[in-house]
This record gives C-alpha cells, sequence and structure tokens, in this order.
C-alpha cells in the first residue's frame, strides 16, 4: 500500500534544506509527510469505509427494487408489457417524466424497467409516512414541498374585489406578504381558488402573476387564507448536482396522482429544471415515459410502460430562459406536454374508455397480432378518431351500438373475445362436442378446486385483510384531494402496500401454530414451501377463473339452445363491419396499416380447432406478441 523513502533534497516539496522523509500513498498517487501518514492513513480508512457503505446501499436498494417489481409483475400484475426500451439513453444524464395513475406503483414501474439508476422527486409530506417515508430515503429520493402541504393562516379583514390580476381587499394587511405568497378563498362549487403574489402595492391592494378566472372572481367581502412562499432551492440545487453527475431524475409532472383518463395540466418544475439545467451547461435528455393500467386498482391486472423517444431542451428556448423564465417555461411545457400525451391514452371518462377498447376489439382482425408498440398506437389512433367525431351523429349511433351490445355481453356473462369465436354454433352437429367440452371443463374445475383448498384457507383472509385495509385508505386519501374521481390510483399502491406487511405476518403465524402442534423441522419447511405454494396456487386459481368465466356462458347457451348466443355473434359481426367501414371513412391510413398485420395468424391455429365456443384461449392468443 505504501512504501517509504528518502528524498533528494531536489526532488522535496517546498524550499527546506532539512532531508524529509515521505510515505508513497498508492491510494491517492502521492507522496505524504511521514509525521502526517497516520492520520492521512485513517482518513483513508474513513473514505474506504463510506465507499464499501454506499456499494452496499446501492446492492440492496438495486436488490429491494427487483424483488418489488418481480412482486409487481408475477403476483400482482398478470402482465407487464414494456415499449420503446431502444430510446433510453445507456448514459449521460436523463430527465423521465411520466402520467401519475398509480400512486407509489408509477415510480416501482419506472425504476425497474429504464435499465438506470433513478433518483425520484417525492412529495416531503411522504417522507414521514412510515413504510413510504423508509422507501423513498431508501432509493434516495429528492422531497419537495408541495403548496398543498403548506399550512393556510386565516388573513386580516376581508377580500372586496379579485378580477384580473389586481386583489383589493378591507381591513388586509398585505404589506407582510411576500413576493411568492399564495392567497386562497373560497368559490361557488364548494372548490377553492389560489393566487399567487407578484407585486405589493399597499396594505389593501396587491397584484398576482396570473388572472383570475371569471368564474373565481370576488365582487362581495369574503373571507381568505395565506400561505407563505416555498423555497425550493435546496431541491433545484439536489437536481442539479445528480443531473451534472450524469445520473437520472424521475418526476410526475401532474403533481399528485389521480384516476382521471386523461392528462391532467402539466406543473413547472419538470420543464423549469430541465431548462435550468441545460442553461448550466448540462448535456441532459428528457424522456417521456407512459404508464398504462387495465384495471390497474385490481389485483392480477395488467400493465403497459412506454418509453417515448429522447430529446433534448431547444437552444432557442434554453437562451430566451435565460431573459424571460416564465415565457421559456411555458413554452417548453407545450413541449412536454405533446410528447407525454403520444405514449399515453387520453379520453375524455371512463365510459368513452369502454368504448374505446370495445372499438378496438370489433375493428382488430382475429388473425391479427400486434406487438406492445402496435397495440398501443392503434389504441390512440381509435382514441384520435372518437376525439375528432364527437360531435358526428353517424358515430354517435355507432357508438350507442357498441355500449349496447356491451351491456348484452356483461348480461350474457361473456367477454367479446369469446363472442369472437361463436362461429360454430351455427353448426348444429356441435352439440356433442360441446356438452363433451362442458363436462371436461366442470372435472377441471373440481380438480382445481381441491387443489385449492390449502390456498382458500390461507390466501382468503389475507385477500380479506388487504382488501379492506386498501379501502379503508382510499376512502382517506378521496376526501383529502380535489382531484380523485373514485381513488382507484391509490387502491392498487396501498394493496401492495399492506401485502408486504399483511402477507409475511400470516406466514408467521401459520408456522407458529404448526411449531405448537407438531416440531420444529415441520414448522421451518411450512415456512419455507408456503410462499411458493402460495404463488403456484395463485397460478392454478388463474386458469380456474378462466375455465369457470368459459363454462357459465356454455352451461347458460346449453340450457337456452344457443338462441341469443346466436344473435349475439350476428350482431357483433355486424358492429365488426361497421367498426371497419368507419375507420376507412375517417381514418383510411390506418386501414392500410392494419393490413401488414393480417396474414400474421396461421389458418389451423386454436381458433378454428377449439370445440368450444367460449374459450379464452382466443384472447390469450391475440395478446402474445405484446410480450416484445
Amino acid at each position: 500500500m505504501a512504501s517509504m523513502s528518502a528524498l533528494k533534497p531536489k526532488d522535496r516539496i517546498g524550499t527546506s534544506t532539512r532531508r524529509s522523509k515521505f510515505v508513497f500513498c498508492e491510494e491517492c498517487h502521492q507522496n505524504v509527510p511521514i509525521e502526517e501518514w497516520p492520520d492521512h492513513r485513517d482518513r483513508l480508512r474513513k473514505v474506504n469505509l463510506v465507499e464499501e457503505v454506499s456499494r452496499f446501499h446501492h446492492t440492496l436498494v438495486r436488490l429491494m427494487g427487483e424483488f418489488l417489481m418481480w412482486v409487481l409483475r408475477s403476483v400482482y400484475f398478470r402482465e407487464v408489457t414494456v415499449v420503446g426500451r431502444e430510446n433510453i439513453p445507456r448514459t449521460g444524464a436523463v430527465v423521465f417524466y411520466g402520467n401519475h395513475q398509480n400512486q407509489f406503483i408509477d415510480a416501482l414501474m419506472m425504476h425497474s424497467h429504464c435499465g438506470r439508476p433513478v433518483r425520484f422527486l417525492m412529495a416531503e409530506k411522504s417522507f414521514h409516512r412510515p413504510v413510504i417515508g423508509t422507501l423513498g430515503r431508501m432509493f434516495n429520493s429528492v422531497p419537495v414541498v408541495r403548496p398543498q402541504d403548506v399550512p393556510l393562516v386565516d388573513g386580516d379583514g376581508k377580500l372586496v374585489r379579485a378580477e384580473g390580476k389586481l386583489i383589493v381587499g378591507a381591513g388586509t394587511h398585505f404589506s407582510r406578504l411576500s413576493k411568492g405568497d399564495v392567497l386562497s378563498w373560497g368559490v361557488p362549487g364548494n372548490s377553492k381558488c389560489r393566487a399567487q403574489v407578484s407585486r405589493i402595492t399597499s396594505d389593501e391592494e396587491v397584484e398576482v402573476t396570473v388572472p383570475i378566472p371569471v368564474e373565481h372572481e370576488v365582487h362581495t367581502p369574503t373571507s381568505f387564507k395565506y400561505s407563505v412562499r416555498i423555497d425550493h432551492s435546496e431541491m433545484y440545487a439536489q437536481v442539479y448536482d445528480t443531473l451534472q453527475k450524469n445520473h437520472c431524475i424521475g418526476i410526475f409532472p401532474e403533481g399528485g396522482s389521480h384516476d382521471h383518463t386523461s392528462l391532467l395540466p402539466l406543473k413547472a418544475g419538470v420543464a423549469l429544471f430541465s431548462l435550468g439545467a441545460a442553461e448550466r451547461h448540462i448535456s441532459v435528455k428528457i424522456v417521456p415515459v407512459g404508464l398504462t393500467y387495465l384495471y390497474g386498482h385490481k389485483f392480477r391486472s395488467r400493465a403497459y410502460i412506454e418509453f417515448g423517444e429522447a430529446f433534448s431542451p431547444p437552444d432557442d428556448l434554453v437562451k430566451l430562459f435565460d431573459t424571460d423564465k416564465r415565457k421559456a417555461t411555458g413554452l417548453f411545457l407545450e413541449q412536454l406536454n405533446a410528447a407525454l400525451r403520444a405514449v399515453t391514452i387520453n379520453v375524455p371518462d371512463y365510459k368513452t374508455l369502454s368504448f374505446l377498447h370495445s372499438f378496438r376489439q370489433l375493428y382488430q382482425p382475429p388473425n391479427c397480432m400486434l406487438s406492445g408498440h402496435d397495440y398501443l398506437r392503434l389504441i390512440r389512433r381509435l382514441g384520435n378518431v372518437i376525439e375528432e367525431q364527437r360531435e358526428s351523429a353517424e358515430f354517435a349511433e355507432f357508438r350507442e351500438k357498441v355500449e349496447n351490445y356491451s351491456d348484452f355481453c356483461k348480461a350474457l356473462m361473456i367477454r367479446d373475445s369469446q363472442a369472437a369465436t361463436l362461429k360454430q354454433l351455427l353448426n348444429a352437429d356441435n352439440e356433442a362436442l360441446q356438452i363433451g367440452l362442458l363436462l371436461r371443463r366442470v372435472f377441471a374445475l373440481y380438480l382445481m378446486a381441491v387443489i385449492l383448498v390449502p390456498f382458500f384457507v390461507v390466501g382468503l383472509p389475507i385477500g380479506g385483510i388487504i382488501k379492506y385495509l386498501a379501502l379503508k385508505q382510499t376512502k382517506r386519501a378521496l376526501s383529502e384531494s380535489s382531484v380523485k374521481i373514485v381513488g382507484a390510483d391509490v387502491t392498487g399502491s396501498f394493496k401492495v402496500l399492506f401485502a408486504f406487511a399483511v402477507v409475511p405476518g400470516v406466514f408467521l403465524l401459520v408456522t407458529f401454530i404448526v411449531f405448537l402442534y407438531s416440531d420444529s423441522r415441520t414448522a421451518l419447511v411450512i415456512l419455507f414451501s408456503l410462499p411458493m405454494a402460495m404463488y403456484v396456487s395463485l397460478l392454478i386459481l388463474q386458469e380456474a377463473i378462466m375455465e369457470l368465466r368459459a363454462a357459465l356462458p356454455l352451461l347458460m347457451s346449453l340450457v337456452s339452445q344457443h338462441m341469443q348466443f346466436k344473435k349475439l355473434y350476428e350482431r357483433r359481426e355486424d358492429l365488426a363491419r361497421q367498426a371497419r367501414l368507419i375507420v376507412h371513412k375517417y381514418d383510411p391510413q390506418l386501414e392500410e396499416e392494419i393490413k401488414v398485420y393480417g396474414d400474421s395468424g396461421d389458418g389451423n391455429d386454436d381458433l378454428n380447432r377449439e370445440p368450444s365456443l367460449f374459450s379464452l384461449r382466443y384472447n390469450v392468443r391475440r395478446r402474445q406478441a405484446t410480450n416484445s
């Protein structure tokens, strides 16, 4: 590590002629005076210890992240499809920003699939929560104080007029405020209006940064509250330091999570520090991340994560940022919003979203297998058709027919993917095959039920406890938020969080009970085998549910002699034809593009061989290509 050497006078540092002895440090590659060597050695040991702890911390975080993502991907989600992984820069500073529709799961999804460590901006309020705060500190998140987390103070006097950018009060003391403080007052509809102070004229008159909306204007004496300006300098310093070191920052610029079916207005933070980093000559790339969940609040749902093309802040906006930060930020925020919309699905409401998926199923040819990228692209293209034709009477009539068809499917307990296989009902010679298939499915369900008895004994209490706790927290989050609709964005996250506490606790309880009535060896076997047995049982349960969903409508069809199901198939064929005509009329280019995939299916596949008229395997086959 170190070597003793007596240097000649000409090799010594300094002007002293006295012969000195040095120690050559191989760690820092320099000569250290022998009298300073003990202190230098101790400092090196401390530095090495810190580096070892840091490496251990990073390894622990990586392993924890991989474990959490395995739980999400293999247990909570039935399927996670990653699209656009090639768009992620492998080196350099990167800002990942995405939509926020599944509170804590979003960050785990982004962190685990981007292939690089990501430091997320996280609400400072969440750092004080038991589990979330621990995870935030473990992943070295950057705390951010949000305006809604700052306590409001009752203001003196009342507001008598607020319109445009001017607020006038009576008996107020506005001179005690500072630039950047926020005024808040109630408006009709049980909501509040917030305005940020830009200039204080007097005790009873201030100007705000943006014009007050007409519906929020004040013309009668109104009580108000105020909050002090938030200092984000420390947060920006940490972000710039992270980017300067060529690391990654993750942010969800919509603010808090929500369960809307379209993007909320983006906050300016992502534009500010992206332009600020470029202004500081940091070469930063920005990557939009679209997170799409199909019933993401439910157990065993599906998810898509799409990384858009990376881009840098335009040079003209970086120059403008130096002179007019507000204008440059607004223009760049529009670009960020457009890029994020290109990787997300945006429709007005849940009813339209349901119609969009039905529209896609009816339009997509039966032998068409799409990759994950093309599947999402098709959804967005059809969404554009819906948006453009929302005033069309012809399209409104088609939509009403599709919604009635969907209601008919629900009444018959059948899915559209099953309805697409009903062609064989037109053949009366298949009666014996259908009865045989029903008996086979009943027998398969019986075997699965026997196998799953231990799973029900242990799993049902776990599921019940987790669901109860998650719904309780969802109601609380819903009462505290003004943007959530039903709180679906937090339900899934709370289910995962509570599962990490409840599942090990139940496993330990079962092990303890076995230990009381048996011996320690048997208890250890149960402790280590129970998690794997539960996971395998979960996969069997998924197959059992699919068999049950196929058996029930098959039984109903046989009892009713297929009358309603024949009508359903004919109805679907007519709607599928109308869907193709509508796309041909309003987006002919899409029709040409979809033909490329038309010959990808095998004419002798399970769809034609399947004697069942109600097979869910058809839907699985159509999604096989989405794992690309």
